[in-house]
């Protein structure tokens, strides 16, 4: 390809999903993780995909940064320790940080203990999540223990939450009415903008304005899938652009991160999805699915990640790419 606009850009972030499995189960979730969803990444494996993805980056002439992620991967704090001191001993890059939802930090001894092991084992910094979606499910006391500890282990610069104004200014949604929740969503998503992916786009989209496919003509996804420099690999091994869970880029399995980038940097234009969303975005991969029958919904679609999501929901029920299209725990369950 000639035009340097339309080749892919080596890989540079990448967030090892060391489980879908969550204690939560947010409305706002970009798969579908919670706790009926499970996989675990075992350290062997997080190793071997950790020192491929140093690779691909020294290739590239680029420095990896690494973050650790699910689900919720203090889940199984030995399996994140393994991981952790496992990459540490094999002299892999230090990792960039490590995300959680703080639902572990029941007691101070305990916090105390695990984020100093965090830091002695090399994590660079610690994102923890605060929002009106984890809260129905976290309570927020323990929130506020995880970040204090935080604060002192890892010091402010160190030390991410997301998000900030939730968090000096807590709402409790646990139990507020429907009516209630629902504007308390409202207000957070027009207070921080973002992806309609996975069970965002069957829960929370509607409370946005909605609009016919036809608006999202043109809306190409280019950025984030060839040019992002950011990918996610799940415990099964497949490679999804950063922001989009659920488009399998290929499964570093049999084969290297390295080579899952090659073929795809020769081959996208093949790639079924891939190359429809960086022509024409979501709404050309709506025209595609007409052809199996797809159907767009009376009401419309928030953004042009929501009528994304859509499709290939539709596209992973009837069987359509599947190399392409998944995991399951990208999607919603259709056997429940």
């Amino acid at each position: 390809m000639s035009d340097s606009a339309e080749q892919l850009a080596p890989w540079e972030f990448a967030g090892l999903m060391l489980t879908y499995r969550c204690n939560a189960r947010c409305a706002f979730c970009y798969t579908y993780s919670g706790p009926d969803r499970g996989g675990w990444m075992s350290a062997e494996q997080a190793v071997r995909l950790w020192r491929e993805l140093d690779d691909h980056a020294t290739e590239q002439g680029i420095v990896m940064q690494i973050h650790l992620a699910g689900g919720e991967p203090f889940l199984d704090w030995v399996q994140l320790v393994s991981v952790l001191r496992a990459a540490r001993d094999a002299g892999l890059t230090r990792p960039a940080h490590v995300e959680t939802n703080a639902a572990w930090a029941t007691h101070d001894g305990l916090t105390r203990a695990r984020l100093e092991l965090l830091d002695a084992l090399g994590v660079q910094r610690l994102i923890v999540s605060a929002d009106v979606f984890h809260q129905e499910y976290v309570p927020f006391e323990r929130v506020e223990r995880c970040v204090k500890h935080a604060r002192q282990v890892f010091g402010k610069g160190r030390l991410i939450v997301r998000w900030w104004d939730f968090f000096n200014d807590p709402i409790d949604t646990r139990h507020m009415s429907t009516e209630e929740k629902e504007a308390a969503f409202r207000a957070a998503l027009a207070q921080h903008p973002d992806r309609m992916n996975g069970r965002a786009a069957d829960e929370v989209a509607h409370l946005l304005p909605l609009h016919a496919p036809e608006a999202f003509a043109g809306a190409k996804c280019d950025d984030e899938v060839l040019r992002s420099r950011h990918v996610h690999i799940d415990p099964d091994g497949q490679v999804f652009p950063g922001t989009c869970a659920g488009i399998i880029l290929g499964t570093a399995n049999e084969r290297s991160v390295g080579q899952v980038w090659n073929d795809l940097s020769a081959n996208w234009p093949d790639h079924p999805v891939v190359s429809v969303v960086v022509a024409g975005g979501s709404y050309e991969l709506a025209r595609r699915a007409e052809e199996f029958g797809f159907r767009p919904q009376p009401d419309g679609y928030a953004s042009k990640c929501h009528l994304c999501q859509h499709v290939r929901q539709f596209l992973f029920d009837h069987g359509h790419w599947p190399d392409h299209v998944g995991p399951a725990a990208c999607y919603a369950s259709t056997t429940s």
